[in-house]
C-alpha cells in the first residue's frame, strides 16, 4: 500500500469514503450523517483542508484493476500534539491494512510529538482499533458540527497512568507574572504527569484564577486547551481532563 498526501484530485473519493465508513460503522442517523459530510467533507471544506498548513491530510491507495485507488484516509492538525480528527476507511477494503499504513505514517510524521485522537462516541469500531496501537482513553468532549452536539472520546499515547503528587521545586507564596505579584494557591493542587499544578490567581482575594504554577519546573507557563488539559510549555508537564477531581469540575 501507498500512503501519500492528500490531493485536490482525491476530495470526491474522500468524500465518498467518508460516507460509506460514517454509514456501515457508526450509529449515527441519515440526518447527522448529511451534517457532517455537508460540513466537513464538502468541496470547500476539504479545499480549506488541504491548503491548511497546521493540517496533515494523508490518503493511502492500493491497485485495483490495474489503478491506484484511494483506500481510506487520515487527517490530522499539529500542535502540541499530533491530534487525528478524521480516520476512515473504505468498508470495502477493511482488514487489508489501510488503517495500519496511515497509522504509522502519522507516527513517522510526527515522531516528535504524541498522537493523540478524537473518536466520535458512535463509532462502533475506531476507539478498539487505536487501543490496539497502544492509544488509552484520556478524557471526552462535544464536537459541535453544523451547530449540532457529537460526544467524543479523547485517545492519547505517551501518558503515565499514574500522575505525581509531590513538587519537584518549591512552590512559593506568590509568583511574578505579566510584572505583577500574584498569589499562588499552595494548599490545592492539579495532578500532573510529572508534578502537580498550582493555582494562580490575580490578586490576594484568589477570586480570579490567572493562571498556573508547575511545580515540576517552577514556571508559569502553562496552558489550557479547549478539552481542559494543562501543559507546561517549559518542560511538558500534563494534565489531562479525566483527572480533574470534584474540587475542580
Amino acid at each position: 500500500m501507498n500512503v501519500r498526501p492528500a490531493e485536490s484530485a482525491d476530495r470526491e473519493q474522500i468524500r465518498s469514503i467518508a460516507r460509506d465508513s460514517l454509514r456501515s460503522s457508526y450509529s449515527l442517523s441519515p440526518d447527522q450523517i448529511e451534517t457532517i459530510l455537508g460540513e466537513e467533507f464538502d468541496d470547500a471544506s476539504l479545499a480549506r483542508l488541504l491548503d491548511d498548513a497546521e493540517t496533515t491530510v494523508l490518503v493511502v491507495e492500493e491497485p485495483v484493476d490495474g489503478a491506484e485507488t484511494v483506500r481510506g484516509f487520515v487527517t490530522v492538525e499539529a500542535g502540541t500534539e499530533a491530534t487525528i480528527r478524521w480516520l476512515h476507511v473504505d468498508p470495502t477494503a477493511r482488514g487489508g491494512g489501510a488503517a495500519t499504513a496511515l497509522l504509522e505514517r502519522v507516527r513517522e510524521r510526527y515522531a516528535d510529538k504524541p498522537i493523540a485522537a478524537c473518536i466520535l462516541d458512535e463509532a462502533v469500531e475506531g476507539g478498539e482499533f487505536l487501543e490496539g496501537f497502544g492509544l488509552k482513553q484520556g478524557g471526552h468532549d462535544l464536537l459541535l458540527i453544523g451547530g449540532e452536539e457529537f460526544a467524543v472520546t479523547v485517545f492519547t499515547e505517551g501518558q503515565s497512568t499514574e500522575t505525581s503528587t509531590e513538587p519537584t521545586v518549591a512552590v512559593p507564596e506568590s509568583v511574578t507574572v505579566d510584572e505583577a505579584d500574584r498569589p499562588v494557591d499552595r494548599d490545592e493542587s492539579v495532578p500532573g504527569s510529572e508534578a502537580p499544578f498550582f493555582t494562580v490567581y490575580t490578586a490576594d482575594d484568589e477570586e480570579d484564577r490567572y493562571g498556573y504554577f508547575c511545580s515540576q519546573c517552577g514556571g508559569t507557563n502553562v496552558s489550557v486547551d479547549g478539552l481542559d488539559r494543562l501543559e507546561c510549555g517549559d518542560c511538558g508537564n500534563t494534565h489531562l481532563a479525566d483527572e480533574w477531581d470534584d474540587a475542580y469540575l
